[in-house]
């Protein structure tokens, strides 16, 4: 079963939240969404094909070291995905439906950003929902 279904629900809604204005660098993004909770841990930087878009591993934490700078340092290997930093939000919105695509991943965009997510626990993907949300409501 395709686990995206909350994802697309969440990211369809940020492009009504964010309008699209809104731009984040890799940094900015998951220092936001740690803000909120999310506990994601910024990697190395990873190869794209695309010149528009720069693309980040992601692990995460356990969400006792949330509360903005996440590092490489203290993600666990149990889940993660990656993050793509688009040039703008048409661009996003292009590497959203490609990760739509994929049977296994969990989805989310907001603004120039989209997460591919996989092997997500409960607690995680409560944690990724939430700071999503809060970023929609900035």
């Amino acid at each position: 079963m395709k686990r995206t279904l909350l994802g697309a629900v969440i990211g369809l809604g940020l492009v009504a939240g964010c309008g699209g204005e809104q731009e984040f660098d890799g940094r900015e993004f998951v220092d936001r969404a740690n803000q909120s909770g999310a506990g994601i841990v910024l990697g190395e930087p990873l190869v794209s094909a695309r010149d528009d878009v720069e693309v980040y591993e992601l692990e995460f934490t356990d969400g006792s070291a949330t509360g903005g700078d996440g590092d490489a340092e203290h993600g666990h290997e149990d889940g993660g995905g990656s993050m793509a930093v688009a040039a703008d939000a048409g661009a996003a919105k292009a590497e959203y439906q490609r990760c739509e695509e994929a049977v296994s991943l969990v989805c989310y965009r907001a603004a120039n950003v989209t997460l591919f997510l996989e092997a997500l626990d409960p607690a995680e993907q409560a944690r990724i929902d939430r700071a999503i949300r809060d970023l929609a409501s900035d």
